[in-house]
């Protein structure tokens, strides 16, 4: 398949068309899943490497990519999250679309995660469009978000019993307007594997000591004006500040591999 979709194995194969349908409608870009929809390498974006480009982690991008825009230059976080929103995955976020399992995700990751809802036509298009209206006027109820109720879990293994309940609240009508069921975020958490919290920073982030009254005229091997400061934003961030005035937002990551290479 194209685009790298579908390699659920890493031998730069696609597993089958099933494990493609799946990877282009969960978000992401290809071998991930993700709040939101994108094309290409998503690999920089997904900052504590969980496989899930969270809603928080997209945030940092887009806000990486418009402080780049501001200052006219480039930079590693906003340059990936601007490639990531290229094509088809472009006007489905416009559209007001949401990847299929995001919502149930986002609730997954606890207080890492974000509300996020369907919208624009999306969310019209839910509501049945024209016919969806006048049945809402009719019997005032929503036709097309039936309640979710969690199935039996019978004889189904604990991991069975997880997508079934996943499966059952991921409906067609989820708009992501009402709470997520604590079971089903707790299922979602278990069949993604995920891990929010790895990405935290708990010890403070060393700097370079460099004076800042030389670090404008001063810099590395490869142009870049020095560090003068870090400051731990929380959450994996750091926002970083150069000798020239100017200041960037970088995943903690990052932020020590660009030091390393300083001279």
């Amino acid at each position: 398949m194209c685009g790298g979709y579908g390699d659920t194995d890493g031998d730069g194969k696609s597993d089958g068309i099933g494990a493609f349908m799946r990877d282009i409608t969960d978000g992401g870009g290809a071998g991930r899943s993700g709040a939101r929809f994108s094309s290409g390498d998503t690999s920089v974006l997904d900052s504590n490497n969980d496989n899930y480009v969270s809603e928080a982690e997209y945030m940092r991008g887009q806000r990486a990519f418009e402080a780049n825009e501001d200052r006219g230059r480039g930079g590693t976080f906003g340059d990936a999250y601007n490639d990531a929103q290229t094509g088809i995955s472009t006007f489905s976020n416009k559209f007001g679309a949401l990847p299929r399992g995001s919502i149930a995700t986002e609730a997954a990751l606890g207080s890492d995660g974000r509300d996020i809802s369907t919208s624009r036509i999306a969310r019209y298009m839910q509501g049945g469009g024209v016919l969806g209206a006048m049945g809402r006027g009719l019997t005032g109820g929503n036709i097309m978000s039936p309640e979710y109720v969690s199935p039996d879990q019978g004889d189904m293994t604990q991991d069975e019993y997880d997508r079934a309940i996943v499966k059952s609240f991921n409906s067609i009508g989820n708009t992501g307007e009402e709470p997520v069921p604590q079971e089903v975020a707790a299922a979602m958490g278990r069949i993604r594997g995920l891990n929010p919290r790895a990405v935290s920073v708990s010890a403070p982030v060393a700097v370079n000591n460099v004076e800042a009254s030389t670090a404008a005229s001063t810099a590395d091997a490869s142009g870049t004006s020095y560090v003068v400061n870090a400051e731990d934003m929380g959450g994996g961030m750091v926002k970083v500040f150069y000798g020239d005035n100017s200041s960037e937002i970088m995943p903690a990551i990052n932020y020590q591999l660009m030091m390393q290479n300083y001279v």
